[in-house]
């Protein structure tokens, strides 16, 4: 670890911002938000960038002028405390990014989540232009002169690669800022940048990408320990294979154990990584990693370093040979696996379905169908069909396989039925890997009409039978109603071939 991240580090616990845990890491609290302030993130309505933005509920647009003013605000704010400013400067994948705070702790984070060397050059960017971002957690918008009508404000240039950040310490909110201009920049050079896990043999060879939403697994089954971990959340895929936008992870810890994920336990557990909103004793230093008083969205930031089993940043993996979709199906409906056709590839693709439960978000009380498009729809600016177009070329070429997997709950669903167990998720995922599982003999769904495997190497059939419920009919309509969104842009194929039949 460099010695200005153990000065943040020391710094932060100076202006008690945060308290070393028992095994050294850096336990903060992240107050109001302890998530993404959705609400209140916008992206600035550019003439230059305008038309290349899918506008939505997520991707609110912003004027122009107000987001200059808001900008030109934070970083003069920031000019004006001087010795108290903290900055990082280094890359997100190909990118140079500079990240300035008046929080040491939220450097820290950017020096474990972000990377000091390019993961590859994108021909034709211009050498003097970088993604900027200017953060101000513990201000207001009143407090840097903005008149706006909530205290917090978030808000993307695209077209500048500027950033401002006000009023929220969640710390993801940093790295998803940089991933969104990413996302804006990186399709436009005809690479794919993906909001998924991955991993590979030693030698970069039988990568696997995982897509999944928050709570369906994308950390903890990519961090295998017979694989090499290529990243936890941010990939590209260009044409000549896959690597990593990020240099850290920032996995979920709500009930982490040494027993059932050693691999994040053992990396977050010591001196240079982050936890968030943790339960936390002072006088013993112990973390709770059940508590759950704060938040169930616990956090922590850690580099790869801190891994035993990392893919080298400086190289690429091969083009993967099996894309996943995870899903935490709440229903009971969705098999426990499935494999997908170009079509329904697409299609699940777009959709980016799981399900909220009780607990997961204020105000939820049952399970509910959540759509995310391109599984990271707040990340995604552009429209939907730029991504899944890139996809499935890339998937065309490289021969990769699709497959669903459920890490959701069993037939019955949330709160009458237990949830897939991690061991049972893992094996289905390494048989997807070692290629046994498409040698099974597979069930065609009745409503879904995916193909089901009936059998998976060292495992009780048990955990592969579903039964075609009139539940499954629901989802199917809210699948159905989901894609309306979307029927402008997307091939007619996709939309007939590639859904659940009603």
């Amino acid at each position: 670890m460099n010695s200005q991240k153990s000065w943040f580090i020391e710094e932060s616990i100076h202006q008690n911002l945060g308290h070393l845990s028992r095994d050294g890491a850096l336990v903060v609290a992240t107050g109001k938000y302890t998530g993404r302030a959705v609400n209140d993130r916008y992206i600035s309505n550019r003439s230059e960038s305008f038309d290349k933005i899918a506008w939505s509920k997520t991707n609110q647009e912003i004027d122009s002028g107000v987001a200059r003013e808001f900008l030109s605000a934070v970083s003069k704010k920031l000019n004006c405390l001087e010795d108290k400013v903290f900055e990082f400067n280094g890359y997100v994948g190909p990118f140079p990014i500079r990240v300035r705070s008046s929080s040491p702790w939220h450097i820290a984070f950017a020096e474990n989540m972000f990377r000091q060397t390019p993961s590859f050059t994108v021909p034709g960017f211009p050498k003097d232009k970088r993604i900027e971002i200017d953060h101000l957690p513990y201000d207001t918008t009143a407090t840097i002169g903005v008149n706006f009508p909530n205290p917090t404000l978030l808000v993307l240039d695209a077209a500048d690669l500027k950033v401002g950040i006000v009023g929220t310490a969640y710390a993801g909110e940093i790295k998803k800022s940089a991933f969104t201009l990413c996302n804006f920049l990186l399709p436009e050079h005809g690479f794919l940048s993906m909001h998924s896990s991955a991993n590979c043999l030693e030698d970069g060879s039988n990568s696997c990408v995982l897509f999944g939403l928050s709570g369906t697994g994308k950390t903890t089954l990519s961090a295998s320990p017979d694989r090499y971990l290529i990243g936890d959340d941010e990939i590209v895929w260009s044409h000549t294979g896959i690597s990593n936008l990020e240099g850290g992870c920032y996995a979920k810890l709500i009930d982490l154990s040494l027993e059932s994920e050693p691999e994040i336990f053992k990396a977050v557990n010591q001196f240079g990584s982050i936890m968030e909103n943790v339960g936390f004793d002072p006088r013993t230093g112990i973390v709770d990693f059940s508590d759950r008083v704060k938040t169930e969205n616990t956090r922590g930031s850690y580099s790869l370093e801190a891994l035993s089993k990392v893919f080298p940043m400086n190289k690429e993996a091969e083009a993967p040979r099996s894309i996943v979709f995870l899903t935490a199906d709440a229903f009971g409906v969705m098999p426990a696996v499935a494999r997908l056709d170009e079509w329904q590839a697409q299609y699940y693709f777009v959709s980016g379905y799981t399900a909220k439960v009780a607990g997961t978000e204020l105000g939820v009380k049952e399970p509910q169908a959540a759509f995310s498009t391109c599984f990271g729809a707040p990340f995604m600016p552009r429209p939907s069909n730029i991504y899944a177009g890139l996809l499935a070329e890339f998937a065309k070429k490289s021969g990769a396989q699709f497959w669903l997997l459920n890490t959701g709950w069993m037939s019955g669903g949330y709160g009458k039925s237990q949830r897939y167990p991690l061991k049972v998720s893992r094996q289905i995922l390494s048989s997807i890997q070692s290629g046994e599982l498409a040698k099974q003999k597979t069930k065609k769904h009745s409503v879904f009409n995916f193909e089901v495997p009936t059998q998976c190497p060292n495992m009780a059939s048990q955990y592969l039978e579903f039964d075609d419920l009139p539940g499954a009919k629901i989802l199917a309509e809210k699948f159905h109603r989901n894609m309306e969104n979307f029927s402008s842009h997307m091939e007619a194929s996709c939309l007939q071939n590639g859904g659940p039949s009603l």
